[in-house]
């Protein structure tokens, strides 16, 4: 055995054992460490494997059944999940089947289950192989997601936000400076998307990309980048990013010359963000706070709240698995008094920018009508009046944004998110 070759996969089968095992999202294991011994290309390997055995799972157990007479444990089915992961896209089947087998016969849970691993994997001919990559069958979303998705956007909406979320996700970036968008565009083999973001194929190890250590450019989904991109030129404002980390949105206001305060929670999470900023040349001030603990005033404070996460499973398709949406109630309550605290701290004549990566309504469109009925001073600020830059789909009636992952005819889709401008209107002292 080739350690060098097996470590990551090893790692791998663990991470989709904690995963679908005992419900542990892929960021939770990897601020615990499971990452940390491997190189950043094998980083990069484990990822993609780990997310592309999820967005198939459906597809492979279906083609497992054939070959299995009874349910095995656990880790043994994860073997083969794996295993056919890699054999789908192209890997070498010889090795591809030692590695599995070397794995079973490492664990003396398994150990007495390689002959089963060894036996399956190798049926898979090539036939087998290229009629499961033309299965155009999709993972449906759990029934504590998809009935609420139904109910807001329609079937039609949500079967086609399930296609985008079974395909692998490319990379999106944004530049330090939009200006050079075409030369990064050809230096970096990609294509302009929405006039201000690069998207490049998946598959790609992000910090050998050129311009990456440079601080050129930093990854962030396209629907991710909107808020901020549509603010236009920052100089001089005294923007508040409430909970800032790990920072792409803080690095946005700082390339456009807002002065920057970014607040977290998190020691871990800021420490990122501290690297990003020292990465792409950029400053920002940095409080590791509780939001609530912050009352200075504000021009612009950005609310990129905690929420269910649920805009962005086509790339995070763990968090299927490790949620089942009981807690999202707290989080709506934690929403509301965040933007409750934000509107005690922007200025009048500010702007608070209340965004979420949700597609559930409650954490969007209800909690600002919510606000609304509780805070009088504010309204929406109807975001084509702030820039025309944005497809007229995405805008509802009342000026607020709504993208989900099937809004866009772009290959790939986008994340989901809710963005809302709300202007805090200045309250005229009465005629003595």
């Amino acid at each position: 055995m080739n350690p060098s070759r097996s470590k990551p996969r090893f790692v791998a089968i663990d991470i989709l054992n904690e995963i679908l095992g005992n419900k542990k999202s892929f960021h939770e294991l990897r601020s615990l460490g499971v990452l940390k011994n491997l190189k950043p290309n094998e980083k990069a390997f484990v990822q993609r494997l780990v997310m592309d055995t999820l967005r198939n799972l459906d597809r492979y157990d279906k083609l497992l059944k054939k070959y299995l007479k009874k349910e095995p444990k656990l880790r043994v089915k994860n073997i083969l999940r794996l295993g056919l992961t890699e054999l789908v896209t192209g890997g070498a089947s010889h090795a591809i089947v030692n590695e599995a087998v070397n794995y079973a016969a490492s664990n003396k849970t398994t150990r007495p289950m390689k002959g089963l691993v060894n036996a399956i994997l190798r049926k898979f001919s090539s036939y087998e192989i290229d009629e499961l990559n033309k299965d155009e069958s999709i993972s449906r979303l759990p029934v504590w997601l998809r009935d609420p998705l139904v109910n807001a956007y329609g079937k039609s909406t949500v079967i086609e936000i399930e296609k985008i979320q079974s395909i692998t996700p490319p990379i999106d970036i944004t530049l330090k400076d939009p200006s050079k968008i075409h030369d990064w565009a050809k230096e970096l083999d990609g294509r302009i998307v929405f006039n201000e973001s690069i998207r490049l194929e998946s598959g790609k190890q992000i910090s050998a990309l050129p311009g990456f250590k440079e601080g050129d450019w930093w990854v962030q989904d396209i629907a991710a980048s909107i808020p901020i991109r549509l603010l236009g030129n920052l100089s001089g404002k005294k923007v508040l990013d409430l909970c800032a980390a790990p920072g792409a949105k803080t690095l946005q206001l700082a390339s456009l010359g807002a002065n920057v305060t970014s607040v977290d929670i998190s020691s871990s999470r800021l420490e990122l963000l501290r690297e990003n900023l020292e990465r792409c040349g950029l400053h920002a001030d940095i409080i590791e706070s509780d939001a609530f603990d912050i009352f200075d005033k504000f021009d612009i404070v950005l609310l990129d709240a905690p929420c269910s996460a649920t805009g962005t499973i086509r790339r995070h398709p763990d968090l299927v698995y490790c949620k089942d949406g009981s807690d999202f109630s707290e989080l709506f309550e934690i929403q509301a008094k965040l933007l409750d605290h934000a509107a005690s701290i922007v200025k009048d004549d500010g702007l608070i920018i209340y965004v979420t990566c949700s597609l559930l309504p409650d954490e969007g469109e209800c909690q600002i009508e919510e606000f609304l009925e509780r805070n009088d001073k504010f309204e929406i600020k109807k975001s084509n009046e702030i820039s025309r830059n944005i497809p007229d789909t995405w805008v509802l009636n009342s000026g607020d944004i709504r993208i989900t992952p099937a809004s866009s005819d772009e290959k790939g889709g986008l994340d989901g998110f809710y963005i809302c401008y709300l202007q805090k209107n200045q309250i005229k002292p009465k005629e003595s």
